[in-house]
């Protein structure tokens, strides 16, 4: 199913601004994920009166375009090219997204002729990042988290379990005897997304409790927020969660 026309040419004025991705990893990456999934998409020509069934087919080459699939209607392929601006219609895992984008060419992709067109500079995800999220499993095994301290007038590194991670935050596991981070007070947060990169951020505690794990130990449970993160490490924790996604979909 494809988003109206309504949608198409009056998305909400006051959408939230995290709603939108702005950065040319963090849109690479959205569309890459599009792409392997096979969602299908609608590119809309002439001011929205016309639109194109198509695939998205991948983000390939350096400076790196957009690849996507002819449609069935050769006099509509032959006004694409004729076209300046492309407004696309998709969806990113059931999550509405458009975005716009100019100047289409020809290409190809694995020898068959395709559209090219340079990629947007960002694009509107009708849902705020908080979306980005890898719940469910422990993923500490993998990630290497560390946060700076004060315990007893003297600093500390606090090295806890990430349980859980998104693009506002984390939920993170430490033993109950090391020291305490304080309801509402802020320090910095450094992570290791393998295979990506490091983020440094500042963050608040949200939320502390005490947990039993089953093993008897005593462990404290941190509901951690990022302060004001940049938009290089919001687009480096997307591109992790979504190749995160890829991976455990593989392996179902």
């Amino acid at each position: 199913m494809f988003q109206s026309r309504l949608d198409l040419l009056d998305p909400p004025e006051n959408a939230d601004a995290n709603c939108y991705i702005d950065t040319p990893l963090g849109v690479a990456s959205v569309l890459g994920a599009i792409a392997a999934a096979g969602s299908r998409a609608a590119a809309y020509i002439d001011n929205g009166e016309n639109f194109i069934p198509t695939l998205l087919l991948g983000v390939e080459g350096e400076p790196p375009v957009l690849l996507f699939d002819k449609g069935p209607d050769e006099a509509l392929n032959a006004r694409l090219l004729e076209t300046e601006k492309i407004t696309f219609v998709t969806s990113d895992d059931g999550v509405p997204v458009q975005f716009t984008c100019l100047n289409p060419g020809l290409g190809s992709h694995e020898g068959i002729d395709a559209f090219r067109i340079s990629l947007p500079q960002r694009m509107l995800r009708l849902q705020r990042r908080m979306y980005y999220r890898l719940p469910g499993e422990p993923v500490h095994v993998v990630l290497k988290c560390e946060i700076p301290c004060e315990s007893n007038e003297r600093p500390a590194v606090l090295k806890p379990a990430v349980l859980d991670l998104s693009c506002g935050g984390l939920a993170a596991a430490v033993p109950a005897a090391d020291p305490v981070l304080e309801t509402g007070s802020r320090t910095l947060c450094a992570i290791e997304l393998p295979g990506v990169g490091k983020i440094e951020s500042v963050i608040e505690v949200r939320a502390v409790a005490e947990i039993l794990l089953p093993d008897g130990q005593l462990v404290r449970r941190y509901g951690l927020e990022f302060v004001n993160m940049n938009n290089k490490n919001v687009a480096l924790i997307q591109r992790f969660i979504l190749e995160q996604q890829r991976s455990r979909k593989k392996a179902a």
